[in-house]
């Protein structure tokens, strides 16, 4: 199968090129029907291939929602809910389970607050079961994991070990993201319990001073020598030297404070010449409207930009969606793509597809819904 993207209007759609064969019983009943769960699709004929194109507007597909986001228990848990809700609706209207895409590509999110609304890919073809799809989605969670959060990842693991059997559910994998066993040593009454501070003793050291026995006999009286005799030039030398040295310190005492961050070597550090060759591109969005918004250096590899506060480049804009779009880095190439938002990224002044990058060149004009930026 092929799928492009295009984007009419304010309307997003996927288009998938395959060979899946109509369904005379499913046509009808989607057609004759509103499945909510289901991408709204039409079938259309362009060179002898029958082709089908979903409404998009609005929807991030999975792998896209999951990049924009830190993967957590909870999102997983409400996603798989949402996904078994959807399945169970399309399996009312008795349409095969294999006829339903589950991919990072082919199931569709669209957030509301701290909902979400999940829609599937009705597609003719032989995608396998729903535990065969399923597990590969968990191997993509998986993968996608903080490992620096171990109890989060542990219990991942456990979910995915129940995906390696033949006839698991969706609602096993629900009850183990839900064990209660499991959380009660972190949540109590919906609230996380802290262990109680214990009170560390004081330790109370007494200040000891000695004193000196005239009696006693110290190494220092053994190694004691007799003051070495100056001429009167020497002392005036002498004197002379140590007003300079005290100048000297006090200058460099109010050098150290009066220059942020610069650190004066007493030697000669040896630094690698650098080719132009092997310097690292680097791009810039300078911006170009009337709202106040800030400039960006582009200092990563993906770089996202958007009104929410998990991006890179946050705008303050309420025309920009939240995961808005993204820039990324290959070698020395910058690209623009777009991540299916509400009022659309232009270049140059042409709108984009959701998802297809498209290659940025200096002093191009680029605009995230009402804000316009030039890249540098």
């Amino acid at each position: 199968m092929e799928i492009s993207y295009e984007r009419k209007h304010n309307d997003s759609f996927m288009v998938i090129d395959g060979n899946g064969k109509s369904i005379d019983y499913e046509n009808k009943m989607i057609n004759a029907n509103h499945i909510s769960s289901l991408l709204t699709m039409s079938s259309f004929a362009l060179d002898g291939k029958e082709k089908r194109s979903y409404t998009i507007s609005r929807k991030e597909n999975l792998e896209d929602f999951i990049d924009a986001h830190d993967i957590t228990i909870e999102m997983l848990e409400r996603i798989i809910i949402n996904l078994q809700l959807a399945l169970d609706e399309v399996g009312k209207y008795l349409i095969d389970e294999q006829h339903i895409w589950l991919s990072k590509e082919s199931v569709f999110l669209e957030k509301s607050n701290e909902n979400y609304k999940l829609s599937l890919c009705y597609y003719p073809g032989e995608f396998g079961s729903v535990q065969e799809q399923f597990r590969q989605l968990m191997e993509f969670f998986l993968s996608k994991a903080s490992q620096a959060d171990r109890e989060s990842a542990k219990q991942l693991y456990m979910a995915y070990d129940l995906c390696l059997k033949d006839d698991y559910t969706l609602e096993e994998i629900i009850d183990c993201l839900q064990d209660r066993e499991y959380k009660e040593s972190y949540q109590d009454n919906d609230e996380y319990v802290q262990e109680p501070e214990t009170e560390r003793p004081e330790i109370y050291v007494e200040k000891v001073t000695l004193e000196e026995d005239p009696d006693m006999d110290y190494l220092t009286n053994y190694y004691e020598e007799d003051e070495p005799k100056y001429s009167f030039v020497e002392k005036l030398l002498s004197a002379t030297k140590g007003i300079i040295s005290k100048k000297k310190s006090v200058a460099d005492e109010e050098n150290s404070y009066t220059e942020d961050f610069l650190v004066e070597p007493d030697y000669e550090i040896e630094e690698k010449t650098v080719l132009l060759t092997d310097a690292k591109a680097v791009g810039k969005l300078v911006y170009d409207g009337n709202n106040n918004e800030d400039d960006f250096i582009i200092n990563k590899d993906i770089f996202r930009i958007g009104s929410s506060k998990n991006n890179d480049a946050i705008l303050k804009a309420r025309t920009v969606s939240g995961n808005h779009g993204k820039i990324t880095k290959e070698g020395d190439d910058f690209f623009l793509v777009d991540n299916n938002s509400l009022n659309g990224t232009l270049l140059n002044g042409n709108i984009l597809s959701y998802r297809i990058p498209y290659k940025l060149k200096p002093m191009d004009i680029i605009q995230f819904a009402s804000e316009s930026y030039v890249f540098m």
